[in-house]
């Protein structure tokens, strides 16, 4: 197996680079966008209509080059989508031939990705869109086979557009244009079945998957010195959990990008669009997990705000199971800690403000409830069962889970006043019980 990428270096072999501010046809080559291992790609001046363009241009000498080209605007004059770049013209003049596209003035993703991560919803709404074009390209049995950020165009309200077609090819078919013994293609975009059968569907699938583990990390899962040991680690090796890499990356979105990556192509998603509508849906839980948790939080801060100092923040919910819990359970320590403690200094306090803390401390438990997707019952049932020894501190002891601010306080506060048990008898007074004593002979 080798991976087969060529880089031109002088006019004969392809390059292209004094063409700078020269003149293909009526367009004004200006300067270099962007250069792949077959093309180069210009911003030009449209002297015809005044307007500006996107050139691809290689070399007409170097047959390999010439046909993937023609193999593109073959492909594209096929095609009309609203997310994929359209070819304008095709012309061939001396030693070049080019084809035109409209330029997309907002640059490309691989330009975005070096401020960092994207959110969910960035990443969510580029997934959709990217998504859609490959949804209608794999309708007339095409396959890209080159996804990536550099391969992603923004023109104006953040529309997104799918280019460079150069490797597209049927499914389930080899490619002619590849040479008998190699790969072609971005190795840290590759899926792992490309090095021993032909693409399918699913292969684009794990790019895409590949694409969108960047777009929320900043990073590729699988990077080496060599293109063949970036091949050999998408076969051999399982890429890093995202959240590892990016802690608000959530559970449920998490799976949706491993799925995509699964090393067997029968385990990822069976098209782009059942990928897409994966991960909609665990982006909305997310949110609404979120918005379950802020009322709660801001709950907690305006009981809190007399004479304390600590301010709450907005919780950055767990993506494993193990940080829910752990998180719920800060959650409720921290409330019971600043509620219970100053109130164990105030045993004489009304019952009504007492209820109060026992409903915040019952709003804390809904974030752990919700984020286990466990019903929970959002009226707090407060059932007080007063000791027959009073407490010295007036709250109840950690084993209580969460129902101590309903004990030793409050309505249990009230010692000797002769309310009923559960069992029925009734308490007599502590000073009834002592006159009694003392009238006894």
């Amino acid at each position: 197996m080798s991976v087969y990428l060529v880089y031109p270096k002088d006019p004969e072999n392809g390059s292209t680079m004094e063409l700078e501010g020269t003149t293909l046809g009526h367009y004004l080559l200006q300067r270099r966008l962007a250069r792949g291992g077959m093309s180069e790609v210009y911003l030009a001046y449209d002297q015809s209509t005044q307007r500006t363009v996107a050139i691809k241009v290689v070399n007409r000498y170097r047959d390999d080059h010439m046909q993937r080209i023609q193999n593109e605007v073959k492909v594209l004059g096929i095609l009309s989508h609203p997310h994929i770049l359209p070819a304008l013209e095709y012309g061939e003049e001396g030693p070049w031939c080019y084809f035109v596209m409209p330029y997309a003035e907002q640059g490309s993703l691989r330009e975005r990705l070096v401020n960092g991560p994207l959110s969910q919803e960035e990443a969510g709404a580029i997934l959709e869109q990217v998504a859609s074009a490959l949804q209608y390209l794999h309708s007339y049995g095409i396959l890209h086979r080159d996804i990536k950020p550099a391969n992603i165009l923004f023109a104006h309200n953040q529309h997104v557009y799918l280019t460079d077609f150069g490797l597209s090819g049927k499914i389930d078919e080899g490619n002619d244009l590849t040479p008998v013994g190699c790969i072609i293609g971005t190795p840290e975009y590759m899926a792992p079945e490309m090095a021993e059968e032909p693409t399918s569907i699913s292969s684009d699938i794990y790019s895409l998957g590949i694409l969108l583990y960047q777009m929320l990390t900043g990073r590729v899962p699988f990077k080496a010195r060599t293109p063949l040991a970036v091949c050999w680690k998408h076969i051999q090796e399982q890429p890093a959990c995202p959240s590892l890499l990016n802690p608000t990356i959530s559970w449920l979105i998490e799976q949706v990008i491993l799925c995509a990556l699964e090393k067997d192509p029968r385990r990822r998603f069976p098209t782009v669009q059942a990928m897409v509508q994966a991960y909609n849906q665990a982006a909305s839980q997310y949110n609404q997990t979120l918005r379950i948790a802020a009322p709660t939080i801001r709950l907690l801060k305006v009981r809190n705000q007399p004479g304390q100092s600590l301010r709450w923040r907005m919780p950055i919910l767990p993506s494993t199971p193990h940080r829910t819990m752990h998180l719920a359970g800060s959650i409720l320590i921290a409330a019971l800690l600043f509620l219970v403690l100053p109130l164990s200094l105030g045993f004489f306090l009304s019952g009504n403000g007492l209820q109060t803390q026992a409903l915040t401390v019952s709003g804390a438990s809904i974030v752990f409830a919700q984020a286990h997707n466990k019903p929970h019952n959002t009226t707090p049932h407060v059932q007080p069962t007063p000791s027959t020894q009073a407490s010295a501190s007036g709250y109840s002891s950690p084993q209580s889970n969460g129902q101590g601010s309903g004990r030793g306080y409050g309505q249990g506060s009230r010692r000797g006043h002769g309310h009923r048990h559960r069992h029925g008898h009734r308490h007599k007074s502590v000073s009834t019980a002592k006159e009694q004593r003392t009238s006894t002979p």
